[in-house]
């Protein structure tokens, strides 16, 4: 994969163009963050996501939040546990 293909090597799904650029100053830890949760086809909780990226809990809540605040990432109640969220990504 190029540095200009964002497109994901296993489903070919591709962030549209306004992620792609609200994503270029984010962390490295960010962007991995954001190409799992893009990546995967339900949402995930926090704990999900720091098994999948190998990041620190407190890493990956930071990522986590970074995501949210540029709009690209948002945040549910999982219905199984009131006390966590479930992230997604946000269709472009």
């Amino acid at each position: 994969m190029s540095p200009t293909d964002t497109s994901c090597p296993n489903t070919g799904k591709t962030p549209c163009h306004d992620h792609a650029e609200r994503l270029r100053d984010e962390s490295p830890s960010a962007k991995l963050v954001y190409r799992v949760l893009h990546e995967t086809n339900r949402p995930l909780t926090t704990r999900e996501v720091s098994k999948r990226t190998l990041l620190s809990s407190r890493t990956t809540r930071y990522a986590l939040g970074r995501l949210r605040e540029a709009g690209i990432v948002t945040r549910n109640v999982c219905p199984d546990d009131p006390r966590q969220y479930r992230y997604h990504t946000v269709e472009g």
